[in-house]
């Protein structure tokens, strides 16, 4: 069996979000779903600690760094 490009996973996750308290939650789901594609399992303790601290800084960024009319990015590869 052979792999092919489009089987593979990208090496990177970049998604641009609204600085907002829904941008900051949107992050951590969507570095859950992308860890998952990765293939690390939902619920376990890498997932959690990764999600955790994504969603820290992401609310940190919407709280103390928003400035009108700029979003944050969330990368992880």
């Amino acid at each position: 069996m052979t792999m092919e490009l489009s089987d593979m996973a990208p090496a990177e996750f970049r998604q641009r979000l609204s600085a907002t308290p829904r941008g900051a939650r949107l992050a951590r789901r969507l570095v859950g779903v992308q860890l998952g594609a990765w293939g690390i399992p939902y619920g376990c303790g890498l997932a959690e600690d990764v999600e955790l601290v994504v969603g820290e800084l992401a609310a940190n960024a919407v709280l103390h760094g928003r400035v009108p009319g700029r979003d944050f990015e969330v990368r992880l590869g």
